[in-house]
């Protein structure tokens, strides 16, 4: 890699380095390029590292006992994924999939560990982002256990728009992958984004989404504020 890669800046896991720390983690990186539906690791593989994606974008899955597959986060540029996994001894937890062409820094183990001995800065850094997983996947639990999928709805649109920091976007992945993150099947799934549509909520075309009213989604997202199941 290019010293200094604006790119690797802008991950939250690199947060307030200076150059000199960051050159240390380019200097233990591996670019790794992956073709649209190439998975770059499988449930219990060993962990041999973690990425940072870069360019494009990756679905962290699990498949159930039938073959199902289950959607547990979509990972955007700068973010890393497969942290956790260095620190467990049982291989990576889940499935990684490059959605689209896509380009990632690749950290192995060994050396990673070693850079959070000598750099506390990243240190602190991996301990928060593990620590946003956790309320990320508390919130999703309590979704499940207790909102409708309306409710799931307004929250994942809410929560993407503000990763993205704009209303409107193109979906990464097939509603009907979307269906499986939030908990519901894809006629649900359909059903209730026309319904959102229909409301003068949100803008639907194709993969493309606009969202039209947040107040009206903050209220369906918060606690008791579910509406009748769709």
């Amino acid at each position: 890699m290019a010293p200094h890669s604006p790119d690797l800046r802008l991950s939250p896991l690199f947060a307030g380095l200076d150059p000199a720390q960051l050159a240390k983690v380019e200097h233990i990186g591996r670019r790794v390029d992956a073709r649209r539906h190439e998975v770059l690791f499988r449930e219990g593989d060993p962990a041999e590292g973690l990425y940072v994606l870069l360019a494009g974008g990756v679905k962290i899955y699990k498949l159930s006992a039938d073959g199902k597959e289950h959607i547990l986060h979509v990972v955007r540029p700068g973010q890393a994924f497969a942290e956790a996994a260095i620190f467990m001894p049982r291989g990576y937890p889940a499935y990684a999939e490059a959605l689209q062409k896509s380009t990632a820094l690749f950290l192995p183990k060994a050396a990673f560990l070693n850079l959070l001995r000598e750099e506390p800065d990243v240190s602190l850094n991996i301990i928060a982002t593990l620590s946003r997983y956790l309320k990320q996947f508390a919130d999703r639990i309590e979704d499940l256990s207790l909102k409708d999928v309306s409710a799931r709805l307004a929250r994942w649109l809410l929560q993407s728009a503000d990763e993205k920091g704009r209303d409107f976007w193109d979906l990464e992945i097939t509603k009907g992958e979307l269906a499986s993150q939030l908990g519901t099947v894809s006629e649900t799934l359909s059903r209730t984004l026309r319904k959102f549509q229909d409301s003068g909520w949100l803008q639907v075309r194709g993969r493309f989404l606009k969202i039209l009213d947040r107040p009206a989604l903050h209220e369906l997202a918060a606690p008791g504020g579910e509406t009748e199941p769709v």
